[in-house]
């Protein structure tokens, strides 16, 4: 049964108060333990590790450092230099989840220490305990960190001593250290930190030194908490101008407001107010935006009580959305509309505009009213710039008031419409130019939004194109299944043509000839070796094999076994190498031309080949190993590798040109969804239609798929299908609903 899930992804995180941390828990004495190996000692501290990627002066990766877990709430221990002094970082654990930065709990820029707390969203982090006794010379430790960027590698070496390093007590350590290991822990072969990995030797590339752990408990003892807001002082917003709320990294050069990272509100809402507007009803708020990524959201806000309740007006996977948001929880956010426009120019700067008056809220892109609401729950607040999840986006040009129209020239303007109507863009001189220069911004959005829209109908066009020669393939593939009586060479041709689903250009009978001319070869052998095909067919099968494996070099594909080529029948015999069904496929029709009764057997896991001699006589012949013969032992033993189970009479069932082809079409749906290449799934799934139409289970896929590449009239021809043929297995009532959803989107 396939199941239809829309689903809401809700994320809660609270914001963590700045407080201090009882050093009881966090310094306990080490408990008795025996030593273990360097592997076990990195798999058990890796876990805790973390990743922090700190923003230069031009908003690009300053450097990568590393980090670990000292308390399980979210605190974690890093040297200072990896933060940067007023820089804004990211802290991604080994898992890969990024957590958002609450607050810098403490920092020492001269033991060069620094702690940072994160939003743990209720979870609890693994944490490393910190050593209690002293590390001592000669003592084995491990390092973990990200040496140039390779993160979580791990390097052993022993204490060399203890020493002063201008004034400081350091660890000196005899192992590699590079970049990227700074703000590492240094563990003992029990896991427990002994010191945070500080520098590497300007003389030496096996002499390093860590800062020893008494100098963390120092810091953590006497924390001098800052929020992150406050800490990032790099292109921060004009604290004078603009309240930034729920985190996030708010940032300001010039007139231009960029802001990146996840904030603590719902949905990972973050704001940043304006601080001097009073706004009266009726006003108009505008500001032009730019995301880094459609699938993100970041836009304006109107009506915030400083807190969870506010409007927002902003551009979402693509949409324009107007939203009142009446609380910190998914159960408070409400959708007010949601709109596509083609004056929306993606990945592009767009003028959102929101018109509030007394009974209306009209809201406007590039000039072209999109939403218009008479919700009046919220009456009055602040405003200011909304961002949500971990989008990255940049504003410019916020304004209160009228100055936000977009006003063109009559010149520029019927220039423009001239250009609409053409589909081209008329001649023009200096003094054009000049005269279109006057309205700036203006023209240059128009033409890229007419640009965009070009573009999006020659990538419909090419779409189309595409689904109309996938559906020659696959009627060709219909036709060919349903033919009675079938043609001798159904199944070669069938694979032929699943493979000009990926390569239009497929010369099929290309193919056909060229495995004939193949099998001619082998008779030409046949006859050299006085061997007429009247003689012992096993005889012949080895002429076959010998021809096939050794004499043309047709071999199993081990290097690239998942390339999707090992699929295309047509680059299994150009380039004599493909998968073990395919293999057996070719090995099949040119056994079925030399008149050897060749059947295909799928074994879970593998395809083999049974050659049946007479009523009771066959062989079993795994064409991947170059035609080896299979002992019933092997069959068992193959069984139960490729199922964990043991050897069925059906296992040993020839299949039919049907399963065989619906096998090929499945290890193509694999290698599609390992590269997540969607495009392939729709031809793949119209091919499995084209060969079973009755089937449901295939339909359902296809809705599915053909939903998700925005073909949903087509996949309501699905759902209609389904709901008129009734097939078992389908849940009929969630087919009904998916095509009222679709049916409501159109």
């Amino acid at each position: 049964m396939v199941h239809w899930l829309f689903m809401t992804r809700i994320t809660q995180s609270w914001l963590i108060a700045v407080v201090s941390i009882s050093t009881t828990a966090l310094f306990a004495a080490d408990p008795p333990q025996q030593p273990a190996s360097v592997a076990t000692v990195a798999a058990q501290i890796r876990p805790s590790l973390v990743t922090i990627r700190a923003v230069g002066r031009d908003n690009d990766e300053r450097s990568i450092g590393t980090g670990f877990v000292i308390d399980s709430a979210g605190l974690i221990a890093t040297n200072f230099h990896v933060i940067g002094d007023g820089r804004s970082f990211t802290v991604q654990l080994a898992d890969d989840r990024r957590l958002n930065v609450v607050a810098v709990e403490a920092s020492e820029r001269t033991a060069d220490l620094a702690v940072i707390r994160v939003d743990v969203a209720g979870e609890e982090l693994p944490s490393l305990r910190l050593a209690e006794s002293p590390i001592a010379q000669g003592d084995a430790v491990i390092a973990m960190g990200n040496p140039l960027g390779l993160e979580r590698s791990v390097v052993q070496g022993i204490v060399s001593a203890i020493r002063d390093v201008e004034g400081r007590e350091m660890i000196q350590l005899a192992m590699p250290i590079e970049p990227g290991n700074s703000g590492g822990p240094l563990v003992d072969m029990r896991g427990h930190v002994h010191g945070i990995i500080n520098m590497k030797s300007a003389i030496d590339d096996n002499l390093a030194f860590a800062i020893p752990v008494a100098a963390l408990r120092t810091l953590v003892a006497d924390p001098n908490p800052i929020a992150m807001e406050r800490w990032v002082q790099l292109a921060s917003v004009d604290r004078e101008l603009w309240l930034p709320l729920f985190g996030a990294n708010w940032k300001q050069r010039g007139g231009q407001i960029s802001v990146d990272g996840t904030g603590v509100g719902f949905g990972g809402r973050s704001l940043c107010l304006r601080k001097d507007a009073a706004v009266d009803v009726p006003f108009e708020l505008a500001v032009s935006v730019k995301l880094d990524d459609e699938s993100g959201a970041a836009g304006l806000v109107f009506h915030s009580d400083g807190g969870d309740r506010h409007y927002g007006f902003y551009p979402s996977g693509g949409k324009l959305r107007l939203s009142r948001f009446d609380g910190p929880s998914v159960y408070s956010w409400n959708v007010l509309a949601e709109v596509s426009s083609n004056h929306y120019l993606p990945g592009q700067w767009n003028e959102l505009k929101v018109s509030v008056t007394k009974d209306r809220l009209k809201c406007y892109v590039n000039g072209q009213q999109v939403i218009e609401s008479d919700d009046q729950k919220l009456r009055s607040g602040a405003v200011g710039l909304a961002n949500f999840r971990a989008t990255e986006a940049e504003f410019r040009r916020f304004r209160i008031g009228n100055e936000s129209e977009l006003k063109l020239s009559a010149e520029s303007l019927s220039w423009l419409d001239e250009v609409r109507e053409q589909h081209r863009v008329p001649d023009f001189d200096s003094a054009k130019l000049e005269e279109l220069a006057r309205d700036g911004d203006e023209v240059a959005s128009e033409l890229i939004r007419q640009a965009n829209q070009l573009e999006i109908q020659a990538k419909q066009m090419r779409t189309l194109a595409a689904d109309v020669r996938v559906a020659e393939v696959a009627q060709r593939l219909h036709d060919l299944m349903h033919t009675d009586p079938p043609p001798p060479d159904q199944l070669l041709r069938a694979t032929l043509e699943i493979a000009a689903l990926d390569d239009p250009d497929l010369d099929v009978q290309y193919y056909l000839r060229k495995v004939t001319s193949m099998a001619d070869e082998v008779r030409k052998q046949l006859q050299q070796d006085d061997a007429p095909e009247s003689t012992d067919a096993v005889a012949r099968r080895e002429v076959l094999d010998r021809y096939l494996f050794q004499q043309s070099g047709f071999h199993g594909s081990r290097d690239e076994y998942y390339h999707r080529a090992n699929s295309h029948m047509n680059r299994v015999i150009d380039d004599r190498e493909g998968l073990p069904i395919t293999l057996t496929v070719l090995y099949m029709e040119l056994a079925r031309q030399l008149n050897l009764d060749v059947r295909g057997i799928g074994l879970p896991g593998h395809f083999i080949a049974q050659h049946v001699v007479s009523q009771n006589q066959a062989y079993w012949i795994d064409v991947f190993e170059d035609a080896v013969e299979l002992s019933d032992t092997d069959i068992t033993r193959m069984v139960l590798m490729g199922s964990g189970r043991q050897r069925t009479d059906a296992d040993t069932e020839p299949q039919s040109n049907l399963q065989i082809l619906t096998r090929v079409l499945n290890n193509l749906i694999g290698a599609a969804q390992r590269t997540g290449d969607v495009e392939s799934l729709v031809r793949y799934t119209e091919a499995l239609v084209a060969l079973e139409p009755s089937s449901g289970q295939y339909r359902m896929m296809r809705v599915i798929i053909r939903h998700q590449t925005s073909r949903d009239n087509l996949a309501l021809d699905d759902l209609q299908w389904l709901l008129d043929h009734q097939p078992v297995g389908i849940d009929m009532e969630e087919v009904q609903r998916m095509k009222e959803f679709l049916d409501s989107e159109k």
